[in-house]
């Protein structure tokens, strides 16, 4: 039976030294597993050197943390307390010599907003526990980038809504998030009903990154999340002249950054005018309510909104699925008003 252990932050973290010490909190020294503490060590020195999870990394270089040991200076107890100093040059190198990028820049930092799919319902996720935003606090911590969540008071209740985040309004969501003073705002959007889970990545000046990913459950959601946050999160890092961060087989999600609006195959390009934004909303939900239907991305002006579908459906059970809405009046194929 190996003994259970708490990792402890770093002590003088920066990879820019040559050693580093890590502590670990030892709840039962007679069954501690050393060898296992170790390695477990070094992938979490690793994984906040290059913000790549490990999963990612073993499948770049499956031997990468083979004879962990080799890459410490020394270890030892103090008391309760198991201190493993690492060898940063080492692990540097054998990082590099993997070819997956250390990264030096400074951690951008976000803001989380959260929404969740309950039925028919999209509710804000508050104070309360909730999986996918717990694991993506821990993440926070385990890739040196800083990350907090609104206060979800009065304030931020009223100036952000579910609608506002699915209907991906950038204005919305900046102005809620300018009391907070973060320049990176992500938005998560949980639907454990469809096992799957969508996110914006919003910056100040409006433009986005949105996307969808699956997941049979919460954390395996959170793990695709967190993987895709960690390599925008170094996309826009100040590591200028830099190699992207390799990450091998990571699949690629569904993105778009202010949605491409021409027609290609599986994907239908709806374009909608309206009056009423809450038309538009209802119009959204009925589309998306569609087990044939993925939206891709969703672009929407002052009057008009462009809608990109993804789907196996032909052009003209597309247009009836659309139609079908009571609201929508017919213009021609895949052009619509809302009364």
């Amino acid at each position: 039976m190996v003994a259970r252990f708490l990792l402890i932050i770093a002590c003088l973290f920066s990879i820019t030294v040559s050693a580093l010490e890590y502590r670990v909190d030892v709840e039962e020294p007679s069954l501690f597993d050393v060898e296992n503490s170790i390695e477990n060590v070094i992938i979490g020195a690793a994984e906040k050197m290059t913000g790549v999870p490990q999963p990612h990394m073993i499948s770049q270089a499956p031997d990468l943390f083979s004879l962990s040991e080799a890459l410490v200076n020394s270890y030892g107890y103090d008391g309760n307390v198991f201190i493993v100093d690492i060898d940063v040059d080492g692990l540097k190198t054998r990082l590099e010599t993997a070819g997956i990028d250390l990264w030096e820049s400074e951690r951008p930092e976000f803001l989380i907003w959260a929404t969740e799919e309950r039925g028919l319902e999209r509710l804000m996720v508050g104070q309360e526990p909730n999986r996918i935003v717990e694991r993506l606090m821990a993440a926070s911590e385990r890739f040196g980038v800083p990350m907090q969540r609104p206060l979800m008071d009065l304030e931020d209740t009223l100036a952000l809504s579910p609608a506002e985040i699915w209907g991906e309004f950038a204005g919305a969501v900046n102005n809620a998030s300018s009391r907070y003073g973060v320049e990176h705002v992500l938005v998560v959007g949980d639907r454990p009903g469809r096992q799957s889970i969508k996110y914006w990545l919003f910056e100040s000046d409006g433009e986005y990154l949105s996307g969808e990913l699956s997941g049979a459950d919460a954390d395996e959601r959170a793990n695709e999340l967190i993987a895709v946050v960690m390599q925008y999160a170094r996309s826009i890092s100040n590591n200028v002249g830099k190699s992207p961060v390799v990450v091998a087989r990571v699949p690629e999600p569904a993105v778009s950054l202010q949605p491409q609006m021409q027609d290609v195959p599986g994907q239908w390009t709806v374009r909608v005018e309206y009056v009423d934004v809450i038309r538009l909303m209802e119009l959204i939900d009925h589309i998306e309510a569609s087990d044939s239907v993925t939206i891709h991305a969703t672009e929407i002006r002052a009057n008009d909104a462009t809608i990109v579908l993804k789907t196996d459906l032909s052009l003209g059970v597309t247009d009836d699925l659309v139609s079908d809405f009571t609201a929508v009046r017919f213009i021609s194929p895949l052009i619509y008003s809302l009364k």
